[in-house]
């Protein structure tokens, strides 16, 4: 990416060009995403559920255990430890 300014829509363009990389995005690449999100006020909305909150890795089933108990869904990362909770909806 160059160093000009990028307007919101470029810079949600740019959000959801990094989620939807295949295989998936780095810890480094989700903390880009977060910070562009930041500066021009945009919500993640159900992107900021698909990483971890304390150290930004993307879930997989391979580094992270989901359970539901009642109306919440809990997310380990297998990574770092931290259990993020969710409503369902």
């Amino acid at each position: 990416m160059n160093h000009r300014k990028l307007s919101k829509e470029e810079t949600e363009l740019e959000i959801n060009k990094i989620f939807s990389k295949k295989p998936f995005p780095s810890p480094r690449e989700v903390k880009k995403s977060k910070r562009l999100a930041m500066s021009k006020n945009i919500k993640l909305g159900d992107l900021r559920k698909k990483f971890c909150k304390k150290c930004l890795t993307f879930f997989q089933p391979s580094n992270s255990e989901i359970r539901i108990k009642k109306s919440f869904k809990a997310i380990k990362c297998k990574n770092c430890g931290y259990v993020s909770r969710y409503k369902m909806n």
